[in-house]
């Protein structure tokens, strides 16, 4: 368990494997709809792009995306999408478990989004943030105190 602790991704996965069995185990609260699935679609899709265009503005500043080595950072990237969220990426994947629940419409499942999003605040992002206000200093408080962690 600890080794996929390590991992955004696999976090994340696990998050979409509770609200499945969530889906199987308390199937009372499905309520599904075209409309829930055309809003998972978009959901989907701005998803995949915020995480794409995140990964490239990494890329183009020529910068580490590993998250289990922040101090590796060598930019501080604040363009792009990161002039609205600190964290693009966790956004992104947080969308995919929304567009998990949409599908599934299973509403109880938006009771573990707070859940994931501490998860992730505590394992990811304070110590991304830890390592980067060391690197970075007064500019990435300066960024901190501009864009929101989130959104």
């Amino acid at each position: 368990m600890q080794r996929i602790m390590k991992y955004p991704p696999l976090v994340t996965l696990l998050f979409m494997l509770m609200i499945y069995l969530m889906t199987l185990l308390i199937p009372f609260l499905n309520v599904g709809s075209l409309f829930w699935d055309g809003l998972s679609g978009v959901v989907l899709c701005a998803s995949v792009l915020v995480i794409l265009s995140s990964g490239w503005r990494f890329k183009k500043a020529k910068t580490t995306v590993d998250p289990t080595t922040p101090e590796k950072t060598t930019r501080l990237v604040t363009s792009g999408v990161y002039r609205y969220s600190r964290n693009p990426m966790y956004l992104g994947l947080l969308g995919f478990l929304i567009v998990e629940i949409l599908l599934l419409g299973n509403l109880f499942g938006l009771a573990l989004l707070p859940l994931y999003m501490m998860t992730m605040n505590k394992r990811f992002i304070k110590p991304e943030e830890t390592a980067l206000e060391s690197l970075f200093g007064q500019s990435f408080i300066d960024y901190k105190q501009k864009v929101r962690r989130w959104l």
